[in-house]
């Protein structure tokens, strides 16, 4: 008769239960050397695991934080690049039209304004710029275009000039058009919101306000000489048309220096949004210090231990196959 003892069903449950035991603990240890971090926080950690979860909950508040001022750069930046879209060229412009007119130079003001044409339409092209699928100058109305087609802001501008007697007139009708309280410019041309877009907080109750709309006096004061530029020139027969061109181009050379002031109001945004995005990495590098003091793992230490499972669990496989092999037969031989 075999010397074998007969398995018993109280040995094979220990050995497979422990085996069970070692490959949850082998997991763990695996995925303690890829993360570096414990596996089983809430066994490990045990009363201190609810400072870890705030931990953790404060780091994603800062994070968040940090995405958000990273998007108001993104709009600010895309904004100062639209700006400078916008009034490129203008002095140039303004000058080259002045010195044509000083001259009689017919060509010479033809080709100024056509440039003024180009960079009107370059400049409302710039207005209506977008980032991240919002309107960055349509105020609160962000899912709008700020501004109208060039085309259509030209036509209303060719009908001020039929209608006025000389540049006196001109002057005061497109004053009126441009600048009066639903005039044609807040009727037909400006198309976004009358509310500023929303501003971004930074910090604890710190909010900062980086919005600039296309119905600004600059942004007006700009588009209007520029078109009194282009129409003036088709308008041979209009009595005051030295006139209008004289003051379209002075005011092209004093729009480029007004928008100046609309990108250092965008430029001390950014600057404090810039400080608070500073202090947000500092202060999520300060917490993330301390969440990894509860929770990092030595990933040489959990590599040594993962062996150590391994190296058990084999033994455990073992055994159990070899009393699984036994049978009545075998005790009975």
């Amino acid at each position: 008769m075999s010397s074998y003892g007969f398995p018993t069903l109280l040995q094979y449950s220990r050995l497979t239960g422990a085996a069970a035991d070692l490959k949850s603990k082998a997991a763990q240890a695996r995925t303690e050397t890829v993360t570096w971090r414990i596996a089983d926080m809430k066994g490990e950690l045990g009363a201190r695991i609810g400072d870890v979860h705030l931990l953790d909950k404060a780091i994603g508040d800062v994070r968040a934080r940090q995405d958000a001022a990273a998007r108001v750069l993104g709009r600010t930046q895309t904004m100062q690049l639209a700006l400078t879209n916008a009034t490129e060229g203008l002095e140039s412009i303004g000058a080259g039209l002045l010195d044509a007119i000083g001259q009689n130079n017919e060509p010479s003001i033809a080709i100024n304004a056509e440039k003024a044409e180009l960079q009107l339409e370059a400049a409302i092209s710039a207005f209506n710029s977008r980032y991240e699928g919002r309107g960055l100058f349509s105020g609160d109305a962000t899912n709008q275009p700020a501004l109208a087609d060039a085309e259509t802001l030209l036509n209303d501008v060719r009908a001020i000039f039929t209608g006025a007697a000389d540049n006196a007139q001109l002057q005061t009708d497109l004053d009126a058009y441009f600048n009066a309280p639903g005039g044609g410019f807040e009727t037909n041309i400006y198309t976004g919101g009358a509310g500023n877009a929303a501003r971004t907080e930074i910090a604890d109750g710190e909010l900062v306000d980086y919005s600039a709309k296309a119905d600004e006096q600059p942004v007006r004061d700009l588009l209007r000489n520029l078109a009194a530029a282009v129409v003036a020139n088709e308008q041979t027969g209009f009595a005051g048309r030295e006139e209008a061109l004289s003051t379209a181009a002075g005011g092209l050379i004093q729009s480029a220096n007004d928008i100046v002031g609309v990108r250092a109001r965008i430029g001390a945004a950014e600057e404090r949004i810039a400080a608070a995005d500073e202090r947000l990495e500092a202060e999520a590098t300060a917490l993330s210090a301390t969440y990894n003091e509860h929770t990092a793992r030595d990933p040489e230490e959990a590599a040594t231990r993962l062996k150590q499972y391994e190296a058990q669990l084999d033994a455990a496989y073992l055994m159990t196959s070899r009393i699984s092999l036994l049978s009545l037969s075998n005790y009975l031989r």
